[in-house]
């Protein structure tokens, strides 16, 4: 296991929420450059926008400083399309934001951007790379060109090590599906001679965004399976994402789950309110104790949701 995944494993052997998030997803933009089948955004009701620079300082300050929170200036869209991202990258930096995690398609992975993510010392980088075969990657991120991508990646790790920066620690996933279940073990054979220290290779489960299945009566990809919802009788014990998460959307919302797409368990908005005044408001606290008393189910995004963290 590596030191990203270590981090989430150990904040979240408990379900103290504590007085702010442990993951604080930060969403600087919606738009996106490519049309995965898997991701709900092209089906999401809330629209497409990036953050005001000045609300993501107002985020990034009232998060300085705090040794436990990992901040993830991620949503549903490639951020390096907002046009102040490199700014962004470098308020974290001059503003004590002591944990970053960047999630990227690597499709603007140039000099430039490359220069300004070391420039930034953020500490991770979490490329999604699906496979070493360019039909299977092509097939899953729709609109890449595989040997663009690759060639971007490569960059990454060659710039990295021409200009002897420590950072950014790169985590290489690979989403496990029927179409790449063959392609695990080569692509470890293809990246592991470039990981260094704390780099790693890791792979995620294929998420189907239940609620989209069930309410557009559609299948997102070849091979997924029937979503079947939760039994309202059935109890299981709270999820750990609602004592853990906070994502905040690109308009300045806020949901305890970074899988809750359309925003539809809103718990406060930033433009208004502080992050410890929404993590420990009335709404979070009512979601909470449907949870604890084994009624999860009454909650559309939960019945459904195939993340479930017991």
């Amino acid at each position: 296991m590596g030191l990203h995944d270590a981090l989430i494993q150990e904040a979240f052997k408990d379900r103290n929420p504590g007085d702010f998030p442990f993951s604080l997803g930060v969403e600087v933009t919606n738009h996106c450059n490519l049309r995965c089948p898997m991701c709900p955004r092209e089906v999401a009701d809330r629209g497409y926008g990036n953050m005001d620079y000045e609300l993501f300082t107002k985020i990034a300050s009232e998060t300085s400083g705090r040794e436990r929170t990992v901040f993830l200036p991620t949503g549903f869209g490639e951020s390096f399309i907002h046009p102040r991202f490199h700014d962004m990258l470098n308020y974290l930096r001059d503003h004590d934001v002591k944990i970053t995690c960047l999630i990227t398609n690597a499709t603007y992975l140039n000099d430039r951007n490359v220069h300004a993510l070391i420039d930034s010392q953020i500490p991770f980088v979490n490329i999604s790379l699906d496979g070493t075969v360019k039909e299977v990657y092509e097939k899953i991120r729709v609109k890449a060109n595989y040997e663009s991508v690759v060639e971007n990646v490569e960059r990454l790790f060659r710039l990295r090590e021409e200009r002897g920066s420590r950072f950014p620690y790169i985590i290489l996933r690979m989403i496990k599906m029927d179409e790449t279940a063959d392609d695990v073990e080569t692509f470890k054979a293809r990246w592991e001679p470039f990981l260094h220290d704390c780099d790693e290779i890791a792979f995620s489960n294929y998420q189907t965004w239940s609620n989209t299945v069930e309410d557009r009566r559609v299948e997102l990809h070849d091979g997924l399976k029937q979503v079947q919802a939760m039994d309202p009788a059935e109890k299981k014990p709270p999820c750990r994402m609602i004592y853990k998460t906070l994502q905040i959307y690109y308009d300045g919302r806020a949901t305890p789950c970074c899988y809750d797409y359309d925003c539809t368990m809103e718990i406060g908005n930033v433009n208004e309110q502080t992050i410890e005044e929404i993590w420990n408001g009335e709404k979070v606290q009512s979601i909470r104790k449907l949870h604890e008393e084994g009624r999860m189910a009454e909650i559309d995004i939960c019945r459904n949701c195939q993340e479930y963290i017991p």
